[in-house]
């Protein structure tokens, strides 16, 4: 779900955590904030120095500094945390079975850590850009032994407002029966008719700009980046675990003079749930016709 290649310049610390958690999932279980070390087995006591000094950009402070009996060499990331590389013969790399190591960057960190990393010649990618919500950075990387790294950032732009694409034609009321969701890739939104009218909700995810898809098996809106769920009406559900951080976004209706519903998506309409107030009736005629 990309929009931009870099996230927009900040130097604060992101928002969320890894996973796109915020603070709030955590509940009374408050992970740790720093870790004290990480020991790495290496082949090449000289070359793995020479790699994340210039490359990942950490402090060289000195060789075999600790009680460990094996050649090493312990490095400084800049918030004080330890990286010691041990030499050995040989290592045991777990492949790719998904175990890898993360760092959480700034905006601006991220930004220079890719541009260095580009002018090095590095192939940078991120293998899981498809699913990654708008403003969410990752950079997957590996040292000279094959370990797996993270580079990761959530830019500002993750929860700010998504541009629309102006006024859009959705067609005649007579078209749609109650129950009715229908997606336009234009604007980013769903029309959905229910009883009391029409509400035309913004398809952006209130948990971080990921889009939400609609499962018509169990009526309701997912987004299948950070698993929040929404109701037809686009209310976050009310369960444990869900990481909507309330409704969707409205966008307003109105009815054209040949009754066509338009959806003006440069203009959102926040709120806290839902009344039937929100719905957009369409004229008295095309009512009348659609019974």
């Amino acid at each position: 779900m990309h929009l931009q290649d870099l996230p927009n310049a900040s130097d604060d610390a992101t928002f969320f955590g890894g996973h796109g958690s915020r603070p709030e999932d955590w509940g009374a279980h408050i992970p740790a904030e720093r870790f004290s070390h990480l020991a790495l087995g290496v082949t090449n006591l000289d070359r793995s120095e020479e790699w994340y000094r210039d490359v990942i950009g950490l402090d060289v402070v000195g060789r075999n500094l600790t009680a460990e009996p094996l050649p090493h060499s312990v490095l400084q990331m800049n918030t004080g945390q330890l990286m010691i590389l041990v030499q050995g013969r040989e290592i045991h790399i777990p492949g790719r079975s998904g175990v890898h190591h993360g760092f959480m960057l700034t905006p601006n960190q991220y930004r220079r850590a890719h541009d260095r990393l580009k002018e090095l010649g590095y192939d940078i990618g991120d293998e899981r850009q498809q699913y990654r919500a708008h403003g969410e950075y990752s950079i997957d990387i590996e040292d000279p032994d094959g370990h797996r790294y993270q580079l990761q950032t959530y830019g500002p732009e993750a929860n700010l407002p998504m541009p629309g694409a102006g006024i859009v034609d959705c067609g005649t009321p007579d078209t749609y029966r109650v129950g009715d969701v229908r997606a336009f890739k234009d604007g980013n939104f769903f029309l959905v008719r229910h009883h009391e009218g029409f509400l035309a909700l913004s398809r952006w995810c209130r948990h971080m700009n990921g889009t939400v898809i609609y499962q018509k098996a169990h009526w309701h809106f997912v987004c299948p980046f950070h698993d929040a769920t929404y109701d037809r009406r686009g209310v976050d559900a009310p369960f444990m675990g869900n990481r909507a951080q309330g409704p969707l976004h409205l966008h307003p209706i109105t009815f054209g003079p040949e009754g066509h519903i338009r959806v003006d998506t440069d203009t959102i309409i926040p709120r806290d749930g839902y009344d039937a107030s929100q719905a957009a009736q369409p004229p008295a005629a095309e009512l009348a016709a659609a019974r």
